[in-house]
């Protein structure tokens, strides 16, 4: 009997096959792809979206990148500059979420007051359970009306995303950063810009200083811990409670890192790098503290985060990671205080300690107060006294006018 075989596959057909399976795996992976570069393909409602005042836009140019949004004037029919709108990723480094970078189109007016935010792209492991959960969790809601010159910190400017702290932090810090920039460039009208000037001078000589100078001027000052075993432990310590100064010491991306854990954390206090090296096995936490006018302020294990390995900043190459102590709030910053090491059997009672000395130059001064040294450290009470003084005059004036006032009165 013959066996019938089934027919076979039909081989003009095959490369229609073949392209159709190609166009499917490609339309699977061409939505990511393309969601990737919206930031490039920007589309004209989404311009209107985060500057709502504007009816024309420009192309996008300058330096940084912008695009330039008008509004026709009814009277002369002619189009005003009424804001700028700009990308994330033309204004690199960008600040990373859980998985990546957060693309943000965001539109800014010339007061430097954000006036839309629209999230482009990001990529994140709670998509899958979530969805879209920046957007619909009416996170972005919040930053229209802001202005660049608020800090922006999650949990105290801004409320974040339920379970979603480094998303919220990449989305605040990400757009801060970036609209900063674009206001620098662009506002220089703004006091935030002008202040920023000042701050960009009063860092520049650090700027060009190397680790050794920093050093050698006082900046940066050393403490050698001898450890049991013939272990030893170096530090170097300088101040770094503005961001400036962080990204300077670190790099951007581990002063934020620090900066984002430290916000969970902590309300207040003054960061304080310290660099370590030496062949210890750890640092111990509870053996710091800060002294100042025979104060002593213990560290608290909660007030010290993890700030990087060293390979970014001026820190690079001078330790083997770092760590960012946030001090005591009640510590008076303008003053000089000491670092200090327990060397003592009892961990943290402090009976034997090896102490260091740091005051902040008047560069550093000058940077986080915004005002000279010799205006800053004026004497408070020579102030006080004036205005009492011109209070106690005021009384008197008003005495007398009311005596001139029932003298009168009682005349016939």
């Amino acid at each position: 009997m013959a066996i019938r075989l089934p027919p076979g596959p039909n081989l003009q057909a095959l490369p229609a096959f073949k392209t159709l399976i190609c166009l499917a795996l490609l339309g699977f992976n061409l939505n990511p792809v393309l969601a990737q570069t919206e930031w490039q393909n920007l589309q004209t409602d989404w311009l209107s979206e985060v500057m709502p005042g504007a009816d024309s836009f420009s192309a996008k140019q300058g330096n940084p990148p912008v695009i330039s949004a008008f509004r026709t004037d009814p009277a002369s029919t002619r189009p005003e500059l009424v804001g700028y709108v700009f990308t994330t990723p033309d204004l690199p480094p960008e600040e990373a979420g859980f998985s990546g970078p957060v693309h943000m189109l965001i539109g800014m007016d010339l007061d430097g007051q954000i006036t839309g935010l629209r999230i482009l792209y990001y990529r994140e492991s709670y998509r899958t359970i979530r969805g879209d959960f920046i957007v619909n969790s009416g996170f972005v809601e919040q930053f229209p009306g802001k202005s660049v010159e608020e800090g922006f910190q999650v949990g105290r400017d801004i409320d974040g995303m339920s379970r979603a702290t480094i998303s919220s932090w990449a989305v605040a810090r990400g757009l801060r950063n970036a609209s900063r920039r674009v206001a620098e460039a662009y506002l220089p009208q703004l006091n935030f810009v002008v202040e920023a000037s000042a701050e960009t001078t009063a860092l520049q000589s650090l700027r060009n200083q190397s680790w050794q100078d920093y050093i050698d001027s006082g900046f940066v000052k050393e403490l050698a811990v001898p450890i049991e075993n013939g272990a030893d432990l170096q530090l170097a310590i300088a101040y770094m409670g503005h961001y400036r100064l962080g990204e300077l010491l670190v790099g951007a991306a581990d002063y934020s890192n620090a900066d984002r854990t430290a916000s969970s954390l902590l309300a207040d206090g003054h960061m304080l790098l310290i660099a370590l090296d030496g062949n210890s096995a750890r640092l111990r936490q509870r053996r710091l503290g800060i002294m100042q006018n025979n104060s002593l302020f213990p560290n608290q294990e909660d007030r010290v985060v993890f700030a990087g390995t060293a390979e970014q900043g001026k820190i690079a190459g001078q330790a083997q990671y770092a760590v960012a102590m946030f001090i005591d709030p009640a510590v008076d910053i303008t003053q000089p205080f000491q670092l200090v090491y327990d060397t003592g059997e009892r961990t943290g009672e402090f009976s034997e300690f090896l102490a260091v000395d740091y005051e902040l130059s008047p560069e550093v001064l000058t940077l986080i107060s915004g005002m000279p040294p010799e205006l800053m450290n004026t004497d408070a009470g020579w102030l006080s006294s004036a205005l009492l003084l011109i209070c106690f005059f005021l009384a008197l004036l008003f005495v007398r006018l009311k005596q001139i006032k029932q003298h009168r009165q009682k005349r016939p």
